[in-house]
């Protein structure tokens, strides 16, 4: 069911879903049940690809590292635009850091700014690109 859009708070939802999936990051949990992922990311160009796909990209990351620790972030401007019929598009961006540790034993400092972009749909918002330090499509 679709939540009213005029007194819903779609800045606290963004922002809210941009901290489960850094988060998630952290803890190397994002999988194709994320509810905070879409099921489909727009590229450059007009390209898209599936949630399937883009899960897998991640995990790669994922099995290139032991764990990732000392997890910081900050969540510094969330924004959106409500579009017809319901719809909307908005981002969330800030910056990040954390160590990845690795089988032999070296360790990397991660971090940089980040944006995630979202679309809402059916009441919801959805991440749909992700722009973050070490992640390609």
């Amino acid at each position: 069911m679709a939540k009213d859009t005029s007194t819903f708070n779609h800045e606290k939802q963004i922002t809210g879903q941009a901290q489960k999936f850094i988060n998630a990051w952290f803890n190397k949990a994002i999988d194709e049940q994320s509810p905070e992922l879409g099921d489909h990311f727009f590229l450059p160009g007009g390209k898209t690809l599936d949630k399937k796909a883009v899960v897998e990209r991640i995990k790669r990351i994922y099995n290139s590292a032991e764990k990732f620790i000392g997890g910081r972030f900050d969540v510094v401007d969330a924004s959106f635009e409500i579009l017809k019929d319901g719809k909307g598009i908005g981002s969330a961006e800030g910056a990040v850091g954390y160590r990845a540790t690795y089988k032999n034993n070296s360790n990397e400092i991660v971090s940089g700014p980040f944006k995630l972009y979202f679309a809402l749909e059916k009441g919801s918002w959805k991440i749909v690109h992700i722009v973050f330090p070490s992640f390609v499509y």
